[in-house]
Parts: C-alpha cells; structure tokens; sequence
C-alpha cells in the first residue's frame, strides 16, 4: 500500500478513495460515479451505515452496499473497495434461514411427543419441553450431557441412542421411566453422505395417557350398552377390532369410506388374519345399502363343491333328491338390496365362477331347477389371500371374472408392515378380554416390547388369540415376558436371522415368483434374469414355483 499515491488511486477501475483526519481527501472516477461532491466530507456522513473492522469496512449508502479494504499510512487512510449486491441477497438469506430456525425450534418445542437429539458420540445437543412432562426434569439439564451419564444417574433405563449407534437403524423399545410413566422411545439415525451417522433424533411417546384413555372408554361401555351400540353405528368399527394408527391403514380406510356407495366390485386382498371381513363389513356399515339391504357373507371355501351352486343361487323345490319341496332361496336373494360378501373367492369351482360372472354382468339368478331368470340388486366384495392373477395364469381362475372382480382392489398390508398398529390393538385385546371375562390384568412394559417385535404371521386374528390365550392361563395380575409361550419366546430371542445361504436362497425364490408372474415362458424368465433356461426350469422346480 505504501506504492499507493493519489494518481494510482484516480486509475483504479472501482470505487476508491483517501481520507485524512477522518474527512474525504480524494476519491477516484468509479467512486464519484456513485457518490458525487464527497471531497472534503466527514466519511462517516457520507455513508449511512459503517460496520468497521480490522483491515476491511463495510459501508451503505442508499441501497448500495460497498466492501473497502483499508490501510492506514501516516495521516491517510486508503480505502479500496468494490460494489457488491450479493451482500442484500446474503442477508435476505440470512433472515429467512433465521426465521425458518426460529420456526422449526417452536414446531419441536411444541411437540406433545417428547424429542431428544444427541451427535454421533451420544452427546445431548437439543431437547423439547414436552421432555419436562414426561421425566420432570428441565430440559437444560440433559444438553451437553452423554447418554450414557443420563443411565449411570438413572434418569433413563436403557439408552435408545447406544443401540441405534451400535445397529445403525431405527430401533423402538417399550420402558417404563423413573416416575413409572410406560413410554414408547423410538431412536432413528441420520445420516451424512458419506453413509456415517451424524446424529440420532428419539421421539418419546407416553403411552400410560393413551392406555388411560382406552380403560375410560371401556368403563364407559361397560357401564351404557345402548351408548355402546351407538357409538359402534356412528364409528362403524368400533367393535370389529378396527385400531387405526398406521398412516397405511389411514388412508386404506379412507379409500373405503369414499367408495361405500358406489356400487363398484370391490376386491380385498391380504394374508390370513388381516381383517378382511372387517373391512368389508365396514364399507356396509358406511354405504346406504345398509339401510336397504343385508350383509350376507359366504365363505367360498367352506362349502363343499357340490352345495355351492345351490347355496349362492338357491333351488326350486324338487330340483334334487332331499331337496326342500318348497325351494330355497340363495344368498344372493338373501343379500337383494345389500351387500354379498364372497370370502376366498379364489376357492370358486371353474364351473360356479362361469354362474357368478354371468350374475355381475346381468344381475340376474337362476335357481337350480328353476326355468326363469330373477333380478337381483346385489353389491358384491370379494377377498382372498391367494394370488388371483398367478391363478389365472394357470387357469384355476376364470380371467374375465378376475378383471370383473378387480374393478376396486384393497390390499390390507400383514401386521408386521405396520407396527404402528401393533401397541395399540394389544391394549384393545387386553381390554376386551378384561371386559369378557371381568378381570383386570395388565401387560408389563417387557411383554409390550417383545409383543412390539414380533412377526404375528397370523396377523391380527393371531394376536387376539395369544392376548386371550395369556390372560386366561396366567395366574398373575402383571403379564410379563416370562408368561409368553415357549414358541413366541424363540421367535423373540432370534428374530429375522438367517444364514447367508437362507438368505440368498429367499431373496433368489422371491426373483423368481415375481419373474414367473410376469413372464410368459421359462425362455422369457431366461431372458429377463440374464441366465439358461435349463438353469430356470431347475430353480423353478427346486422352488416348487408355479407347480400345482
């Protein structure tokens, strides 16, 4: 800077100039083309705004803002700088990221779920008021402080944070806390993009409020039985075992809801013990066609083959030898203005779907032995837990009668792929069966926990059996652990491990199926999989795929 003169200043092709004593000595053309008549003015009224440092100034004037560097040299102090927008965008930036941190603190701190954030290293970096609720202490306390100090002091059981670390994924365990609240802790990593976890955010979920709220509600059930008729016709599910807390589920229920009353086929698919029927008997419930009509429901493979023509169409009477002599009318005139609800509709005989397909395209009925064609107003939902379109493609089921039958599908997701269910249908189990039998037992939070974890193969229907089947042989109040069958505590203690060669052989089955689904041949399957069709028709036999 000592090379600077008042002659390399005027050359400069942006804003400079010199001050001495603190008055504008020289300013240079780029300068005066922005400020004009400064010379010999105090710099500070010139400017609006000066933010001073140690080797550089930043300055406002107007709505331009300037960056100068200065060096000092005697009595002159020379300030070179450059005219620079970007300073308004950076502070617009500055202020709405302020304003969207302002925001998202107020959204976390007014959880009513408590949350809790720690780093990679299991220190507290941030924590909600709700937290204060549900251990009674301030949430100041726990910030800086490492998980592990939290479970030495015993302000916390067990630490969610050490296991999501150790795991690297979400991990979810029940547990009472020190003032003896049940509480659901769900600890999720965070991940950065080089696949390490930076941080692990929990959500702590007081359940002892939610199980209090269902026990109210079962007293006062117990207590109004005509209330409780009312409100199962105003909830529609209310006693079917309907627990809806999955965001799945949600929206599986509110698809229903909206197409109650069209009559449109509806189709219902899910593994055994889902809730089929439920839900059928929901869309009833919702639809006008229960104020018009009955809900008929035929299980198609329940009924040996040669009753089932006559079960669903009816006879005249005489038709066949032991028939009633006055006939008999079917389910299908059984249902005339409601709803025929066709459980394992996969089940039909080839010779009843031809009738059945016949009934959705005319709305008309025969009865066996009858020579006229009756109409019938009928709305029909199907279910099954067979795969209809592999059936098709082996020709078990009727093509035409599956694309009738699909027009609407519901496919009811198996329990294990909504766990969000889980908790609170257990308390619903437990209560209803408290309820049938008049007793008051509960679950300790060790049971809700391996419950939570469970694959329930059987679903819904499995887990109301197990919840009965513990409260009837436990001599205990408290259910523990401890009380599960020997098989549940197996499938516990080792759940979803298999071994490599498991592990490929199902993953390789899965491959497969859904090639063999989609594919039309044994050279496509080749085709598609990249391998020989000797090496297909090996694996697909050694899988039993597609054998009858």
């Amino acid at each position: 800077m000592t090379a600077l003169d008042l002659s390399t200043i005027s050359q400069l092709s942006f804003p400079a100039f010199i001050s001495k004593n603190g008055i504008i000595f020289s300013t240079n053309d780029a300068f005066r083309s922005i400020i004009n008549d400064a010379e010999e003015q105090p710099v500070e009224e010139i400017f609006d705004s000066i933010e001073e440092h140690e080797t550089f100034t930043i300055n406002q004037y107007k709505d331009t803002r300037m960056l100068f560097i200065t060096d000092q040299k005697d009595q002159f102090v020379y300030y070179i700088g450059k005219e620079n927008t970007h300073f308004s965008d950076l502070e617009k930036q500055v202020t709405e990221l302020e304003k969207l941190n302002r925001e998202l603190d107020s959204i976390i701190d007014n959880s009513y779920d408590g949350i809790y954030i720690t780093d990679n290293k299991g220190i507290t970096l941030k924590t909600n008021t709700a937290i204060e609720r549900l251990t009674g202490i301030p949430k100041e306390y726990y910030i800086g402080k490492n998980v592990d100090r939290l479970v030495n002091r015993g302000i916390l059981k067990d630490s969610v944070t050490k296991k999501v670390l150790k795991q690297r994924r979400t991990v979810s365990v029940v547990q009472n806390n020190f003032e003896g609240k049940e509480t659901l802790i769900t600890g999720s990593p965070i991940f950065n993009n080089k696949g390490d976890i930076e941080k692990v955010i929990t959500n702590i979920r007081d359940l002892s409020e939610l199980n209090r709220l269902i026990s109210e509600l079962n007293s006062v059930q117990k207590k109004n039985a005509e209330y409780e008729k009312e409100l199962e016709l105003l909830k529609g599910y209310s006693n079917s075992g309907i627990i809806i807390e999955s965001e799945t589920m949600k929206e599986l229920y509110e698809t229903a809801t909206r197409i109650a009353n069209f009559d449109a086929t509806v189709l219902i698919l899910g593994e055994t013990g889902v809730g089929k029927d439920v839900l059928a008997r929901f869309i009833y419930s919702k639809s006008k066609r229960a104020s018009t009509g009955d809900f008929i429901k035929v299980n198609c493979g329940a009924i040996p083959q040669d009753l089932i023509e006559s079960e669903l169409f009816g006879y005249e009477g005489g038709a066949f030898t032991g028939a009633n002599r006055n006939g008999k009318p079917g389910m299908f005139e059984m249902a005339d203005n409601g709803v025929l609800f066709l459980d394992e509709v996969g089940e039909l005989p080839l010779k009843t779907q031809v009738k059945l397909l016949q009934v959705i395209q005319d709305n008309t009925i025969q009865r066996i032995g009858a020579t006229k064609l009756k109409k019938v107003n009928v709305r029909i939902i199907a279910a099954t837990n067979r795969n209809l379109l592999h059936m098709v493609k082996e020709q078990e089921f009727r093509e035409d009668l599956f694309y009738r039958l699909n027009v609407i599908p519901l496919s009811i997701p198996p329990l294990r792929e909504r766990r969000d269910d889980i908790l609170p249908l257990i308390q619903f189990f437990l209560n209803r069966t408290n309820l049938k039998y008049n007793l008051d037992k509960h679950l300790k939070a060790d049971l809700k926990n391996s419950l939570y974890e469970l694959d329930w193969k059987g679903n819904v229907r499995e887990m109301a059996n197990l919840i009965e089947r513990m409260v009837l042989t436990t001599s205990k109040r408290a259910i523990s652990h401890d009380h599960l069958p020997a098989d549940y505590q197996k499938e516990r203690a080792d759940p979803h491990i298999h071994s490599l060669k498991e592990a490929v052989e199902i993953t390789e089955r899965n491959v497969l199926e859904n090639a063999y689904l989609k594919c039309k041949s044994t050279y496509e399957i080749s085709r598609v999989l990249n391998t020989s069709q000797p090496t297909i028709v090996r694996k697909l036999k050694k899988y039993q795929i597609g054998q009858s």
